[in-house]
């Protein structure tokens, strides 16, 4: 959906990361009933499957910390654009190991470069007087250990505070593994097509 709303503005952007190894599993399907009840809601939808991506592990090197711009030439190139742009942000990751898949880690790691322009080069992520932006956190695991979600949702806490988003929402589901689990719990559609409709309204 990319035409003007009533009154002339344009409709929300919500971006959707998905970053699970597993085409069309739990995690991912949480993603899609997400992101159809915000383009359902009027939003403008993007969804990038981080898997089919070409990305590499941050190096360390500190050469964005001279310009704000990360050296390596990868697929994260596509992302930062959009990291930097739309109006809510939503990642959807498993949980692999107690915490979340290298992939997704990946992308998180390598927003290094908006942490140096915000931190050393002191300029700013965002342009002024845009809306509030906001963000939501999915994610399955197998387990139910009592602290199963904890390592994802403080990396999660982290990238969110470094793109200026406010959090509204997250869904977690332990004991959801085999392909196809989270259709048996019947509480999880309705809990993330709500998220889904609050990251797509105008604020």
């Amino acid at each position: 959906m990319s035409e003007a709303r009533a009154g002339g503005l344009p409709p929300v952007t919500v971006l959707g990361l998905a970053g699970s190894a597993r085409r069309g599993g739990n995690t991912e399907t949480l993603l899609d009933w997400c992101l159809s009840a915000a383009e359902k809601a009027g939003a403008q939808v993007i969804k990038v499957r981080l898997y089919d991506l070409d990305l590499r592990g941050c190096r360390a090197c500190d050469a964005c910390l001279r310009d704000g711009k990360c050296i390596q030439q990868d697929d994260m190139h596509q992302l930062y654009p959009l990291l930097r742009s739309v109006d809510s942000l939503v990642l959807a990751a498993p949980v692999y190991a107690m915490g979340m898949p290298g992939v997704p880690k990946i992308v998180i790691d390598r927003c290094q470069p908006f942490w140096g322009l915000k931190y050393v080069l002191k300029q700013p992520l965002l342009e002024a007087g845009r809306m509030a932006r906001r963000g939501a956190f999915l994610s399955c695991a197998g387990t139910d250990f009592s602290q199963v979600f904890e390592g994802s949702r403080r990396t999660v806490r982290y990238l969110w505070h470094i793109l200026e988003v406010s959090a509204v929402g997250e869904a977690l589901y332990p004991l959801v593994d085999a392909k196809g689990d989270i259709v048996k719990r019947p509480e999880a559609r309705s809990v993330v097509e709500d998220i889904g409709r609050r990251l797509a309204e105008r604020r």
